[in-house]
């Protein structure tokens, strides 16, 4: 079924973009990198092949649109958002549940191409999808700047000592994304699995008197 309203209709460049992008990721979410086509992409958001070729280049360059928009777009609104309310007196938990919870739900909405681009880290697979992941990476990587920032105006803020925010931010986005993506390999496939909500609160208690308990 296709995402949008019928191809006659006069739509801007940003609503095309819209379009395109979502229905790239069911696309991407449910058939993989691989199996799907630029084509079908086009058919399903209501667009020609060559107005997405226009806007995005290429499948591989769709593909980390894909993945490093919503990423980049969650960052941006969460250091906004904290940058405008933090205060000495801004409780912490409040901050790490902020984080913890919409990083989850971005890991989790976008599980199956970030397992995409991990798979094609692995050395022998296609060279432009390859390529493809090492941006995303780097520009992943260079998202969580703004986030070591907000959590060192806020350590400063709150007297923290010997706060190491590179470190501190690795581990809090690796242990959510290992949760997320890694889940069959943590918790045993016989015994029920904690829900969403429990492991969000426990990656937040860890993260909050890892910072806090020094």
């Amino acid at each position: 079924m296709s995402v949008t309203s019928p191809r006659n209709g006069r739509r801007g460049a940003e609503e095309i973009r819209r379009l395109v992008l979502q229905a790239a990721h069911r696309l991407f979410s449910e058939q993989g990198y691989h199996g799907t086509t630029t084509r079908q992409i086009a058919d399903e958001a209501g667009v020609g092949e060559s107005v997405l070729f226009r806007n995005f280049g290429s499948k591989a360059q769709l593909f980390e649109t894909t993945v490093v928009a919503p990423f980049s777009d969650f960052v941006n609104h969460w250091a906004t958002t904290w940058n405008v309310r933090m205060t000495s007196e801004t409780d912490p938990a409040e901050i790490a549940r902020s984080f913890v919870k919409g990083f989850y739900g971005l890991a989790d909405e976008h599980k199956e191409l970030f397992r995409t681009l991990m798979a094609a880290r692995v050395k022998g697979g296609e060279p432009v999808l390859a390529e493809v992941a090492a941006r995303v990476s780097a520009k992943l990587a260079d998202n969580l700047r703004t986030v070591r920032l907000v959590l060192t105006e806020h350590g400063a803020a709150r007297h923290f000592r010997e706060l190491d925010a590179p470190v501190t931010v690795a581990l809090s986005v690796g242990s959510v994304l290992s949760l997320v993506l890694l889940d069959d390999w943590l918790f045993p496939s016989d015994q029920r699995r904690p829900g969403r909500s429990r492991q969000i609160e426990e990656a937040v208690q860890m993260l909050l008197y890892g910072v806090t308990g020094r």
